[in-house]
């Protein structure tokens, strides 16, 4: 505690959550967050028992025994992606690829089965690493990008205003991805075999990519 009566790790904590709040605001003007909370963590409620949670629920690990696809695992954000923000963005940091890197990042529909991966299933979408391809609502893939292993940075970006998402790695934009996207939709992300560890940053941090200098290029 210091002489003014707070401890040094309050303080940390609150300078911390005044900077996401105001990084927020700023990406995100038309938000009313009483109304339409912005996702700003992973749901300890809404994942797959295989997934694990730390760092104020923004790390995520898996525990299953990752044998094949039955053992996939994923879980939700806390809330869908507000219309009102028109460009939404969030990347999420691979901490390991672990044994096989089978990983997914993407968007899903409250409801959809946990025990998949994003994009295998209707109303889901992802971006997967060990291969590089990207799921539209099946278990089929196409070819996307490039694959993504320990240390790489995803974002992914909605464009609620054309419904339409696109990816970057590690800063650079990888290109459209999905078309006519559904509404109410939510960060997600899953994983399948031992190891794997990843962290969101839904603003957070400052993001890698540049989102705000795309938005600015946008409304020019």
């Amino acid at each position: 505690m210091d002489s003014s009566g707070t401890s040094p790790e309050g303080s940390c904590q609150n300078t911390s959550l005044e900077t996401l709040n105001e990084r927020l605001k700023r990406l995100y003007p038309a938000v009313n967050e009483e109304e339409t909370p912005l996702p700003r963590s992973w749901s300890p409620k809404d994942k797959y028992s295989f997934i694990g949670l730390s760092q104020n629920n923004l790390r995520v690990h898996y525990k299953g025994a990752g044998k094949n696809h039955k053992d996939a695992a994923s879980i939700r954000a806390t809330h869908p992606i507000p219309a009102s923000c028109g460009i939404y963005y969030f990347e999420v940091r691979i901490i390991s690829k672990g044994r096989d890197g089978y990983m997914g990042i993407g968007l899903s529909a409250q409801g959809n089965n946990m025990n998949r991966l994003p994009g295998w299933d209707k109303n889901s979408f992802g971006y997967h690493g060990d291969d590089g391809h990207s799921f539209c609502q099946t278990g089929t893939g196409q070819s996307y990008g490039p694959t993504f292993s320990t240390g790489d940075v995803i974002g992914c970006c909605v464009n609620l205003i054309d419904s339409t998402c696109f990816y970057t790695k590690n800063g650079l934009h990888l290109g459209v991805a999905f078309t006519d996207l559904p509404t109410n939709l939510y960060p997600t992300v899953g994983l399948q075999t031992p190891g794997e560890v990843v962290e969101a940053n839904f603003g957070q941090q400052p993001f890698v990519f540049d989102i705000e200098e795309y938005m600015m290029v946008l409304i020019l």
